[in-house]
């Protein structure tokens, strides 16, 4: 089970570290973004780091407005510093990831 969300968390990151160049919509951050926020939570792994910069680029893109930008400001501070994301923040990751049809298998 591990080494399948290492797997989509990896294959995830690839995918959004070009976001900025493949025009991902709102909905494509989540169904990259919970893959690799789950592998790291499991992990810790440098999958994190990946994500982090794809995430970044994302969001300073302005095509990410309103609830999105605010989970996705939430997913890039748990990727940069999991240790100091709130539980309230951790429960606002988990509902944008099940709004969006991901349920994190790895988040306490």
């Amino acid at each position: 089970m591990l080494a399948r969300s290492l797997l989509a968390g990896a294959a995830g990151v690839v995918v959004l570290s070009g976001c900025s160049q493949a025009g991902l919509s709102v909905d494509d951050a989540y169904k990259v973004g919970c893959p690799a926020l789950d592998a790291v939570a499991a992990s810790g792994s440098a999958v994190g780091k990946v994500a982090l910069s794809g995430m970044e680029q994302l969001r300073d893109s302005g095509s990410v407005t309103g609830e999105s930008k605010q989970w996705l400001d939430v997913a890039i501070e748990f990727l940069a510093h999991p240790e100091k994301v709130s539980d309230e923040n951790k429960k606002m990751i988990r509902d944008g990831c099940a709004a969006h049809g991901y349920k994190l298998q790895n988040f306490d």
